[in-house]
């Protein structure tokens, strides 16, 4: 196994198995962290681990706690795996892209396909077998795994590498038969345990995460930590701002990323938000959310406090003190009990996970503790007043002496200057002062003499002054009496200061002794953040809770969309039943008892022929007009699944959700210039990736392929992917898929079955209308059955094409439907271009019948003139 982990929390890594000679993919995990690459090592069992040199010593500690330097290499006989540290650049992306292309895999008895774009240099074969160059092998494996997962596609590289190292010791140069030795045959994707698998594809086709970049002018560019981008509008974004603290945001996005795939997991979850939305548990929870509100992430609070950081990044902004670690301490302490008392007031929240947490975690002794011990020492009243922390009197009586020394030093300073001018010239007494500068101590000043320019009095013979520095106006000395004022009091700021500090060190260090609890607290208190927020979203947006189930079925009524409801006056809510496949036994292709055909209550209702249950189809397969909604259809049944799998409450007035696995789409087409592929290409790969990888209990949602290339082809590929997740009978996922492409199901190429059914979006139209755009309405409910006609021309008059455009489309359609010749059709000159043939024909003919030989100048003179002048003739 090889693991990657960058800066920003973003885990990568793959392995390999030799017995089946697969190399297996995961795809990059964002906000990942140590315990993810943790999780992955008890996931893969790897009996050898590769680490980049440049990878976070956390992980090092992680693998192995006892890891002391100059040990990395010593073979780690207390691990059960080897454990080894590569350079950074056996990690590189681009240097593992060109391996992963040398690996030259695929079926060696199918057709063999050049594919050379510019800066290829493609050579000649013998026996005129064609090359596949490395663009073109690198986009055949995009089909199979997921390329743009840099740090993956990284720790790939990293495992070739190794892979022949370790060939090279076992085999001599030359030698056929290391080829057959750690050798790669297969690619795999694969995602961490009881977690669902949903690519970055499909989050951006169903908006899950939707980043937009801000305009930032200081902040932009890919490269940037946080490149100016903020939450758009996605299903994250709201319910992002319903979560109030920083962990909580945190816990809350990793919840989106990693859909859970345990049952427990997501029943907690559903009962804890079906708890806090109860009507009479609304005091408790707003005051709950009114506490986390002043919660901070003790985490990172503590960290500050042990490296000496008094505040946090904006504390010094104009003396912020209220932002100190002291104050967020202070306030953490205070607020974490107000939330312990909350939740014991709430009603029906007894058994749940988190309340248990809450009762062993939140002890309101230390946490009371914590906040005396701050409260007794530091005022944070003066703090604010000072722009600095203070410390409250009666803590220490020789600081509290050397603060009254320190407030008196105006009153001594003032009788020091009239002592002074005793012995000065008279003309200088009004204007000398004493002054006291931390750091430089106590100096007299007096002002410049404008006609030579030096101080008005320097001293006298006896008691010489010596200049310190002067300004503008003034001229600062040191003389007798300010050096033995210097050595009564010293540096009396910088002592009070110092004081402060070591009271403050002295706080810290017993403030830390509360660290444990104080980190797993704030963890608790971010947890709870991030179940609040989904129980503010299911109160905001009317969500109701899903039935989550093991058997493999998927039951909706009345779904709706949660982002486009929210983007349009009214929405009309649809239903959605469909029924994956049993597994080939009783254990499934997962290899969980799943298999309802066995169950007393369930077998009537199993056929044998599809696979399948009678109640429900596994595809179900939309056609009909445009704009009648049928893409969001498809969205809002995908959403309703993921947002089950995250544990939340779900927009419909019921819902039956089986365990999904995948949810594996094509839906949008993520164009860029940066990836050298086109539009149909980027389609193929999309759905070449879900056929590869789904399985019995995925979610497939396939919209309008094969719309990208001839009409003929783009039929035939999408009957034939329809034809083989149909084919896989008991092993078929659930499929939605929308398409265009009529002639499919008109000739019978995809034949009616039990696990097929058809559906439209409803829509009345009014044949009698005289404008296009007014014969069609569009209802949006979701009707049984298969719908003809697409309405093209009719949406193209809505969206604003010339009437003669769309009325000439008219009149092809009606010829196709004929069966006419629609190249005849479309030869047929216009009119006027008519007109002119006839013109031109007419002359030519009276031409011909003219004698040339008697005048030939004068008549072809005559025939240029007429020819000018229209509707004229001989």
């Amino acid at each position: 196994m090889a693991v990657d982990l960058n800066g920003r929390g973003t885990v990568g890594c793959c392995y390999y198995v030799t017995r089946n000679e697969k190399l297996y993919f995961m795809e990059d995990v964002t906000h990942g962290g140590v315990d993810v690459v943790d999780n992955l090592r008890i996931y893969i069992e790897p009996t050898t681990i590769l680490l980049s040199n440049r990878i976070d010593d956390a992980v090092m500690e992680k693998l192995d706690p006892e890891a002391r330097e100059g040990e990395l290499d010593s073979g780690h006989d207390h691990l059960p795996f080897l454990l080894q540290v590569r350079p950074s650049s056996d990690f590189y992306y681009e240097a593992a892209k060109n391996r992963l292309a040398n690996l030259k895999l695929g079926d060696d008895n199918g057709p063999r396909v050049t594919f050379v774009v510019p800066g290829d240099v493609v050579g000649d074969f013998d026996g005129g077998e064609a090359a596949t160059s490395c663009q073109g092998q690198l986009l055949r494996l995009a089909g199979w795994i997921d390329t743009e997962s840099r740090l993956t596609v990284g720790c790939a590289g990293a495992i070739l590498s190794y892979l022949q190292r370790r060939r090279a010791t076992l085999y001599l140069p030359g030698d056929t038969a290391a080829h057959l030795v750690f050798r790669v045959a297969t690619l795999e994707m694969f995602s961490l345990r009881d977690t669902m698998f949903i690519n970055a594809d499909t989050l951006h086709s169903l908006q899950i995460l939707e980043s937009e970049f801000h305009p930032h002018s200081h902040n932009q560019g890919p490269t940037s930590a946080s490149s100016g981008s903020k939450e758009g509008l996605s299903i994250y974004g709201l319910f992002r701002h319903l979560a109030r603290t920083p962990q909580g945001k945190i816990i809350l996005r990793q919840y989106f990323l990693r859909p859970s795939l345990n049952l427990d997991i997501i029943n907690e979850r559903l009962d804890t938000v079906s708890t806090f939305v109860r009507p009479e548990n609304a005091p408790a929870l707003k005051s709950m959310i009114d506490s986390l509100k002043n919660v901070k992430n003790m985490s990172a609070t503590m960290l500050n406090l042990r490296k000496g950081i008094g505040g946090g990044a904006s504390a010094g902004k104009g003396g912020m003190v209220s932002k100190s670690v002291w104050v967020n301490i202070q306030k953490f302490a205070f607020h974490a009990l107000k939330i312990r008392e909350a939740f014991s007031e709430m009603t029906g929240g007894d058994n749940l996970a988190i309340r248990m947490k809450i009762v062993d975690k939140f002890e309101p002794y230390h946490l009371g503790q914590v906040g005396r011990l701050i409260s007794e020492i530091i005022d944070i009243e003066k703090s604010n007043e000072e722009s600095r922390t203070v410390i409250r009197s009666g803590v220490d009586e020789e600081l509290d002496q050397m603060k009254r020394t320190f407030d008196g030093l105006s009153d001594l300073l003032s009788q020091v200057a009239r002592k002074l001018s005793e012995n000065i010239p008279s003309t200088v007494q009004g204007s000398l002062n004493v002054l006291y500068f931390p750091q430089l101590g106590f100096l007299t000043t007096v002002p410049i003499d404008p006609e030579t320019g030096g101080a008005v009095y320097e001293g006298g013979f006896e008691d010489p002054w010596q200049q310190a520095f002067s300004t503008e106006g003034q001229v600062y000395f040191k003389n007798f009496q300010m050096r033995e004022m210097d050595d009564h009091f010293g540096d009396l700021h910088g002592v009070i200061s110092d004081h402060e500090i070591e009271i403050l060190h002295e706080l810290a260090q017993r403030v830390l002794k509360y660290e444990v609890l104080l980190s797993a607290t704030s963890d608790i208190c971010g947890e709870l953040d991030s179940l609040l927020a989904l129980a503010q979203g299911a109160k905001e947006y009317k969500l109701c809770q899903p039935q989550m189930s093991r058997e493999n079925v998927l039951r909706i009524k009345s779904g709706r969309h949660i982002l486009q409801e929210s983007t349009v006056a009214s929405f009309v809510a649809n239903d959605t039943i469909l029924t994956g496949g049993v597994g080939d036994d009783a254990q499934g292709r997962d290899g969980e008892d799943v298999s309802e055909a066995a169950r007393p209550d369930r077998a009537s209702s199993y056929s044998q022929d599809s696979g399948t249950y009678e109640d429900g189809p596994s595809m179900l397969m939309l056609t009909g007009p445009n704009y009648s909604g049928k893409s969001v259809y498809l969205k809002q049944v995908a959403l309703i699944v993921f947002m089950a799998h995250i544990g939340s409450f779900v927009p419909a007035d019921s819902a039956k959700v089986g365990l999904t696995d995948k949810i594996l789409s094509r839906v949008t087409t993520r164009e860029t210039v940066s990836r050298i592929q086109s539009a149909f290409m980027i389609d193929l790969q999309q759905i070449s990736l879900a056929l590869s990888l789904a399985t019995r209990r995925s979610l497939v949602v396939i919209d309008e392929f094969g719309k990208g290339t001839d009409t003929c082809d783009g039929a035939g590929l999408a009957c034939a992917v329809f034809e083989y997740l149909l084919s896989l009978g008991a092993n078929c996922p659930k499929v939605l898929g929308a398409t265009h492409f009529h002639e499919i199901f008109e000739t019978g190429l995809l034949k009616p079955r039990p696990s097929l059914a058809f559906g439209h979006m409803e829509v009345l139209v009014d044949t009698e209308s005289g404008e296009p755009k007014d014969q069609i309405t569009y209802l949006y409910n979701f009707r049984n059955g298969r719908s003809t006609s697409s309405y093209g021309t009719c949406c193209a008059a809505i969206n604003g094409v010339p009437p003669a455009i769309v009325e000439r489309a008219d009149d092809l359609i009606v010829l196709a439907a004929r069966g006419e010749d629609l190249v005849a059709a479309c030869s047929t000159m216009p009119h006027t271009q008519t007109t002119e043939l006839e013109e031109a024909e007419q002359i030519a003919r009276k031409f011909l019948e003219v004698d040339v030989h008697k005048d030939a100048e004068a008549l072809l003179d005559y025939v240029l003139t007429i020819s000018t002048s229209a509707g004229t003739g001989f």
